[in-house]
């Protein structure tokens, strides 16, 4: 082969060797995340690439870092992304202090209500308060207002609030 055919050849196959490692610049990388999209089938990833404030790709964490480099990478060590909250009328906070109460909803009779109470009472001990919500006399049998004879009883010295 003549000398400048080697070189050729040396210095073609030198450049496919390096442009195999050349990654894409983006803005942002995040992965080793839980990451919530909203596709047709609402599935999950574990890491997405940004450029210029638009996603670039999303994926699992070795595809996006193997094909993707950026200045700013985000290991999320397992956290959740979810997708952008844009109802204008949300009662996100509403729905959280909720998790921390019984849930009553549904209870149809005074003795299922104060099954729930004990249940969240013994989950969440440290509470100073014990608290509940959704509670419907209307579904008992008896459709009357519960006095707070056995809540007393049960609670003598701490506060309970049901609505």
């Amino acid at each position: 082969m003549k000398p400048f055919l080697l070189n050729f050849a040396c210095v073609y196959f030198f450049l496919m060797l390096i442009s195999c490692g050349t990654r894409e610049r983006v803005d942002l990388i995040i992965h080793n995340g839980n990451i919530y999209t909203v596709d047709d089938e609402f599935q999950k990833a574990k890491a997405f690439a940004v450029k210029d404030g638009r996603f670039v790709a999303v994926g699992n964490s070795h595809e996006i870092l193997e094909k993707y480099e950026a200045a700013e990478a985000v290991d999320l060590r397992g956290a959740a992304v979810y997708p952008g909250f844009i109802d204008a009328h949300a009662h996100f906070y509403g729905y959280g202090t909720g998790l921390q109460v019984a849930d009553l909803t549904g209870a149809d009779s005074f003795d299922e209500l104060i099954k729930r109470v004990l249940d969240h009472r013994q989950k969440h001990p440290e509470q100073a308060w014990v608290l509940g919500r959704g509670w419907d006399q209307n579904l008992w049998e008896q459709k009357v207002f519960p006095s707070n004879d056995k809540l007393d009883e049960l609670f003598p010295d701490t506060p309970v609030l049901l609505t």
